[in-house]
């Protein structure tokens, strides 16, 4: 277990980043986009999945075309990993506790919205097979602000929208790109690692860094 700095402040509202953080999609990302770079004649290697984690496609486009020497047009590649990233969605598992972290947020009353660096039609195609996520009405996708994580906008529209300020919401995420946003909008972070990153790099970002959802929520509770 991962330890904590101490009992997390009072917050009002809980915004939810949601690839990798409530669905277990990144890998789902990085196959789609392995196949279309293979189909281009391009192996991807797997560390190209951390350097991705988390990125909007812009700067996902950016980093394959400057360090693996894809060509493709913005509007080819977009249009090529969406459909093959669609295609997988259905069998993107819920992470753990993600459903009891939604729950106890309306149970409390709390202001809540998903925050997503993906387009919006992979939002809604993502959440839909989650009951959950009916909870979860107000949805920012990329296409909502001038540039995604980690630009703290996303999370600042979220705070906006809600009628809180930033410095009250506690946010969930996932990745370093998606915590730098948060920081930088003036939420309270809790970076979910999934043992997939040294927490103490991830606390260089932010001192609040959880295991897994379901960690993160007991502190919330007091545990």
């Amino acid at each position: 277990m991962t330890p904590t700095p101490g009992p997390l402040p009072t917050f009002d509202a809980v915004l939810f980043d949601m690839d990798g953080t409530l669905v277990d999609t990144e890998h789902h990302w990085f196959e789609a986009g392995r196949d279309l770079m293979l189909d281009l004649g391009i192996d991807l290697p797997e560390v190209a999945l951390d350097e991705l984690h988390g990125l909007d496609l812009d700067a996902a486009l950016q980093l394959l075309t400057d360090t693996y020497g894809l060509r493709l047009t913005r509007e080819d590649y977009v249009a090529r990993l969406l459909d093959a990233v669609e295609q997988r969605l259905p069998s993107a598992a819920a992470r753990d506790g993600a459903g009891d972290w939604v729950d106890r947020t309306v149970a409390a009353g709390l202001a809540r919205a998903i925050v997503s660096n993906s387009p919006r039609r992979i939002v809604e195609a993502t959440l839909a097979p989650h009951a959950w996520a009916r909870q979860l009405e107000l949805r920012v996708a990329i296409e909502d602000v001038p540039s995604g994580k980690p630009s703290p906008a996303s999370y600042q529209l979220a705070a906006q929208r809600l009628g809180v300020a930033p410095a009250g919401c506690l946010v969930l995420e996932d990745s370093r790109v998606g915590a730098r946003a948060a920081v930088a909008a003036g939420a309270m972070c809790v970076w979910v690692t999934f043992g997939a990153i040294d927490p103490n790099e991830a606390r260089r970002v932010t001192p609040w860094v959880a295991d897994d959802l379901r960690e993160a929520l007991a502190w919330v509770d007091g545990e």
